[in-house]
């Protein structure tokens, strides 16, 4: 075998990277079905022949390393795996849970999409065509606002037109959503593969005692890292952020005024707000939140800075328990059908579909339908699930194809 320092840039490049998986190199031989130094992972680590960018993907499934570290695309000390210890070693949040199903999430996502790669590029030229909307402006706050006008005028949104599904929305662009149990500090967390040729994430939103409104925003947020891609590999989205944060005041400003526009939130202030003192100001906030799917908090922030509302005269709304106030306006079984899933665990629905897909064809296993489910400890009750719900393997596991 050729010594260390003789070896293909390639070859030292993999196994730099190997040393940093928890997985012993023995066992992934064993995983990958080869004899121990044999096969294509023993050419590829003695300096033989080059792996292919799906067998790459196999290998990063298991061994834990990103897919753009092995194949060069980012180098070792920007990898996922470091920037997860350093993002998890700067917060005291216990989200080490959360952030590991992220991580594993990201590798699995790599493997399906090497199987498909023309979902890849459909989801990265919608992704390069929503980037479009982009605005460059020292003004933090004014970016944001451009940015999210013209985001809007890509998708061919009204300005009074509320976001409907922004979890489809931001999944059609290939960001992955999950939803999960994190400590209530926290709105979400957003990991992404820091790849030179890709901007691949995964956004995970709390459930814990978390409101859908606030849900909504947090996914808005994290939707404008993603268009600006900005250059971290790891954010975690708390309640309160440093006011020096630039990026975050920008990702706040975005996600207010991509869900309600100054124009749309003066339209409706004009029409449903008091017209006598008397009247008072629940009716028309808890209309407002129900309009634009905005928490309270954000609701009020939004009315005060676009609409001009007195923040004295919403003082007293932020003590008022949100039943009542959705009670008074009437509102109160629209709030509960809004409510009615905040607090449940989901998977992606578009990483879930390749899995499904790449199952049934014989191209992944059921523990990957599994991790992507969120239940990695379970395969074997969730491919009982699939033969009852009709997925049987068509044949026998393939192992990802050699390029060319």
């Amino acid at each position: 075998m050729l010594e260390r320092q003789e070896l293909p840039e390639w070859a030292q490049r993999l196994h730099e990277a190997l040393t940093l998986s928890r997985v012993p190199v023995e066992r992934l031989y064993a995983e990958l079905g080869l004899p121990h130094g044999g096969g294509w992972l023993g050419d590829a680590l003695a300096g033989r022949a080059p792996a292919s960018r799906s067998r790459l993907a196999l290998l990063s499934a298991l061994s834990g390393i990103p897919l753009a570290v092995l194949v060069g695309d980012t180098p070792i000390q920007r990898s996922l795996a470091v920037a997860l210890r350093a993002g998890l070693s700067a917060t005291q949040e216990d989200i080490g849970a959360a952030a590991d199903r992220a991580e594993t999430f990201l590798r699995d996502l790599e493997l399906l999409l090497s199987w498909y790669p023309q979902e890849a590029a459909r989801a990265s030229a919608l992704a390069k065509d929503a980037r479009r909307a982009v605005a460059s402006d020292n003004y933090y706050v004014r970016a944001a606002q451009r940015t999210a006008e013209r985001l809007r005028d890509y998708l061919a949104l009204d300005d009074d037109q509320p976001i409907g599904d922004i979890v489809e929305l931001i999944e059609a662009l290939g960001v992955a959503v999950i939803f999960d149990s994190m400590p209530g500090a926290v709105q979400g967390i957003t990991l992404r593969d820091p790849s030179e040729n890709a901007w691949r994430a995964v956004i995970v939103v709390n459930t814990n005692d978390t409101w859908w409104g606030r849900q909504r925003f947090t996914l808005a947020h994290e939707l404008c890292h993603f268009l600006y891609q900005d250059d971290k590999s790891f954010f975690v989205n708390r309640k309160h952020y440093e006011e020096q944060d630039l990026v975050e005041i920008r990702a706040e400003a975005f996600a207010r005024h991509f869900l309600a526009p100054d124009v749309a939130v003066r339209e409706f202030w004009s029409e449903h707000g008091p017209k006598r003192a008397v009247d008072g100001y629940g009716v028309p906030l808890a209309k407002f939140m129900m309009r634009f799917g905005l928490s309270r908090q954000a609701s009020i922030k939004t009315l005060t800075e676009a609409a001009g509302v007195p923040e004295t005269a919403l003082e007293p709304y932020k003590r008022i328990r949100i039943s009542d106030i959705m009670r008074q306006a009437r509102l109160s079984q629209e709030w509960l059908d809004a409510c009615a899933n905040q607090g449940d665990s989901s998977a992606s629905h578009w990483a879930l579909s390749m899995a499904l897909d790449a199952y049934r064809d014989g191209l992944v296993s059921s523990e990957v339908v599994a991790r992507i489910l969120g239940r990695g400890d379970d395969a074997a009750g969730v491919e009982r699930e699939l033969a009852a719900q009709g997925y049987e393997q068509s044949a026998t596991l393939v192992r990802p194809r050699q390029q060319p």
